[in-house]
């Protein structure tokens, strides 16, 4: 019908409006690229804004480590270490140099000899013991003398790059092309010593003694001196130490006893006596049964293991079971005086059992339970373990609970005490029935007194020197009480018999022989 077809007109005509046409397609995809593409170039340009970015915070940082460096440049810093000594501008050094030259000149064919070197020594203005060093660093040792022109170039050797006292003093004595000291490097020095100090004239009558005296001097040096345990004195060890010091006062003291520090006759004497003592072979090496005849065996046997076990010295003699005599002067020097800071440190590694730097309650039981034992065998009241803890923790106030290090060890300036519970009962007992607050007193003190160690070899030196004044005193009357021999009367009465014999002689001249006169030689048949 006309009302069908007229609805059906109308509606194709609506769909016909309500499909998009190709060009409006083509505009709205047109539209939308045009979205994506203000999208994508948005997006472009953050991005090239943020690595712009960094870029320029690059080039500032290039910019700010090229102007510190230009003003590092410009900037001098002051030179602040000196390894040969600070240069001194005011220096007399060529002075010294001319005068020495001088008294050089003065000695016939310009030869200088070993017994001209004082005066030459006193012409450098250097200590008067330095004498062997500069002949020997002169070449000395090898023509016998010296002249100007080996002098001159030993002085520009050591003297001209050496600025202070200690870096000469190791630059003359050390080996070629060396910066630290050995032990052998101080024989030529403590020789000279021997040879020529007044309070030494004695030695020279038994110079089988001379080897173990320097060999002493020399391991107290390197037990005071050489804080490293490197077995090597560096320049800045020695500049530390008192050794130069000492070595002045040396030229100054004619008794060589007053030199408390490394060279007094009396030390050597008690050190040398106590280990001839427990050497019974002779043979300059003790073993571990001798060393536990120290002091009537008070050293703990476990101890006496750690030393020879060679965790606390590296020698090559304890790992065999033997320890040299320059071993047992740091151990009788360590046991007698345990304050000093080297010995903290050997009593330190012998408790330190696994070497992690503390001492744990576990080593300190370990060591404890010894002297427990030897309380008990003589009869006297054990102290329990967990007592004798809190008392040392008392004593030592680590900063630690329950874990004691060396550096609390040093500071609580009692660590004699501390060693001497876990090592040596005699000591301990001693600390027990000494007046608690004694040692605070001692420490409070101003006075100087002498330490431990100098204390011990006074007291062991007067005792020595008694036993020596009471043998012999003993042998003098001995030999006094003892009747003369046979060999004597035989002569007394030969002699008797004699001078009768004469005297019958002279007497049978004036009268007849008589047969039955058997005094005379004429028997009469």
């Amino acid at each position: 019908s006309s009302k069908d077809t007229s609805k059906k007109v109308t509606l194709s005509q609506d769909h016909i409006d309500s499909t998009p046409s190709n060009e409006t397609l083509v505009e709205s995809e047109k539209e939308n690229n045009k979205n994506v593409i203000s999208y994508q170039t948005g997006t472009s340009s953050v991005q090239t804004s943020v690595s712009g970015g960094r870029e320029t915070e690059k080039a500032k940082r290039r910019e700010n480590k090229a102007q510190i460096s230009n003003n590092l440049n410009n900037v001098k810093v002051p030179q602040f270490y000196y390894p040969y000594g600070k240069p001194v501008i005011n220096s007399n050094r060529d002075e010294h140099l001319q005068k020495a030259l001088q008294e050089i000149g003065k000695l016939e064919d310009g030869k200088a000899y070993k017994q001209h070197m004082k005066s030459i020594t006193k012409a450098c203005d250097l200590p008067m013991y330095w004498k062997a060093l500069l002949f020997h660093g002169s070449g000395g040792e090898k023509q016998g003398y010296i002249t100007k022109d080996s002098f001159t170039a030993m002085w520009k050797r050591v003297f001209l790059p050496c600025h202070d006292e200690a870096a000469r003093f190791v630059k003359l004595a050390a080996k070629p092309d060396c910066n630290y000291l050995e032990e052998d490097d101080f024989f030529i020095l403590i020789q000279d010593i021997v040879d020529s100090h007044p309070g030494l004239t004695f030695l020279q009558e038994a110079p089988e003694f001379h080897s173990r005296y320097i060999n002493t001097v020399i391991a107290r040096i390197f037990y005071s001196v050489n804080r490293s345990w490197s077995g090597r004195v560096t320049i800045s060890e020695l500049r530390k130490s008192s050794f130069l010091q000492t070595l002045c006062v040396l030229e100054q003291e004619d008794d060589i006893n007053q030199i408390m520090d490394f060279f007094s006759y009396e030390h050597f004497y008690v050190i040398y006596c106590k280990f001839w003592e427990l050497d019974k072979d002779h043979d300059l090496y003790i073993s571990r049964e001798d060393l536990a005849r120290h002091n009537d065996h008070a050293i703990s046997a476990k101890v006496i293991d750690r030393i020879f076990s060679g965790s606390v010295i590296k020698g090559s003699s304890l790992k065999e079971g033997r320890m040299s005599y320059p071993e047992f002067v740091w151990f009788l020097m360590s046991e007698e005086d345990k304050k000093h800071p080297t010995s903290i440190e050997y009593w330190f590694r012998c408790m330190d059992l696994d070497g992690d730097g503390v001492i744990s309650m576990y080593e300190m039981e370990y060591f404890y339970d010894e002297q427990m034992q030897k309380m008990e065998s003589l009869g006297i009241e054990k102290l329990p373990f967990e007592d004798c803890l809190c008392q040392m923790l008392d004593l030592v106030r680590p900063k630690v609970s329950g874990k004691i290090t060396l550096a609390d060890l040093k500071n609580c300036k009692m660590a004699n005490i501390f060693f001497d519970t876990f090592f040596n009962l005699d000591k301990f007992l001693d600390h027990e029935q000494r007046d608690p607050f004694a040692n605070a007193r001692d420490f409070d003190s101003d006075v100087s007194e002498p330490s431990d160690w100098e204390k011990y070899a006074a007291e062991e030196y007067e005792i020595l020197v008694a036993e020596e004044g009471s043998n012999d005193q003993e042998e003098i009357q001995y030999e006094d009480d003892f009747e003369p021999d046979d060999e004597d009367l035989i002569q007394q009465e030969l002699k008797r018999v004699q001078q009768s014999n004469n005297a019958q002689f002279l007497d049978s001249n004036n009268k007849e022989d008589d047969i039955y006169d058997f005094s005379s030689n004429n028997l009469g048949y």
